[in-house]
């Protein structure tokens, strides 16, 4: 999880553009998201101030056409990674450490926000965890296990990827690479999970949820992985700009737009993603470019929008 800067929900505006001209050709849904406000405190040595995460972030869902701004948690922390679940009936997330708490917790919800509740206890393991931070979420196919990454404790060491049972709340660890894995993605058809190998100059890797396995995507280097609904391409952050990939890493194609934090839509037709003071959409042959979401104060922006 790459966390950007949000910015406060009084200056929200929300644009539709172009895409009421043509709403027949727009994608229904919804998209669950991270917003923050930021707040601004002295910066070191009498300089100017400077935005610090006062945990004033939240996790929201908008309908795809970028109407109906709703936002799901209030407390005083700054939630992260939302993911639906394969159905669109519950959201995961990450919610941070918080006095007394010493340890990243997961969590998840209703699609409407009721029934806010933490599937992981960590601080009551010690001996297994110490007080683990948790980074990225993705959910298995049939909804029974959460992907994740994170470093075992606090103490530093490297990211490593676990599973979690929905059933039995069992965790169980997925990698063990010397310089760490991060950025965990189910495939929609539950054979792979794709990651983020740090040791690789973030290459992209697939590993094989039968044989336990993993490969690499070709030559493709990047950050905010996400797949498509039909199991057969990835989108990612390639030096700043969108980038598909195919699993065998043999053909790529760049969308030529700068963004980061992507998902696609479930009928494939849709990319969305963060970009600035944006959540923007684009169709995956990068045609259709347009604005769902924009916030006009410069403390921040949107982060981690999920389709």
């Amino acid at each position: 999880m790459k966390l950007l800067a949000i910015a406060s929900f009084a200056a929200l505006a929300l644009l539709v553009g172009s895409a009421s001209a043509s709403s027949s050709t727009r994608t229904t849904g919804r998209i669950v998201l991270g917003m923050n406000h930021f707040c601004l405190t002295p910066g070191p040595n009498g300089g100017g101030k400077v935005p610090v995460d006062c945990g004033k972030g939240e996790i929201a869902v908008i309908d795809a056409n970028g109407t109906g701004l709703r936002v799901l948690t209030h407390d005083k922390v700054t939630e992260t990674s939302p993911a639906w679940s394969p159905n669109h009936e519950q959201i995961a997330f990450i919610k941070p450490k918080a006095p007394p708490s010493t340890s990243d917790q997961i969590w998840v919800m209703n699609a409407d926000g009721s029934h806010q509740h933490a599937l992981t206890h960590f601080t009551t393991a010690p001996q297994l965890w110490g007080d683990p931070m948790i980074t990225d979420l993705s959910w298995s196919p049939d909804g029974q296990e959460l992907v994740f990454a994170a470093w075992p404790n606090s103490q530093g060491g490297v990211e490593q990827l676990f599973t979690l049972s929905l059933r039995t709340h069992a965790v169980r660890r997925l990698t063990n690479l010397p310089k760490g894995a991060t950025e965990p993605r189910w495939s929609p058809d539950g054979r792979w999970i794709a990651f983020v190998a740090q040791a690789a100059g973030d290459h992209i890797y697939l590993l094989s949820t039968r044989t336990h396995r993993a490969h690499a995507v070709g030559k493709a280097t990047g950050l905010c992985i996400a797949w498509s609904p039909d199991s057969k391409q990835l989108v990612f952050n390639g030096g700043g700009k969108l980038e598909l990939v195919n699993t065998a890493g043999t053909h790529y194609r760049s969308l030529r737009v700068d963004g980061d934090q992507s998902s696609w839509s479930p009928d494939g037709r849709w990319i969305v993603f963060a970009s600035g003071d944006y959540v923007k959409e684009i169709r995956p042959d990068g045609q259709g470019l347009r604005h769902i979401l924009y916030i006009t104060s410069q403390k921040g922006s949107n982060f981690e929008p999920n389709w």
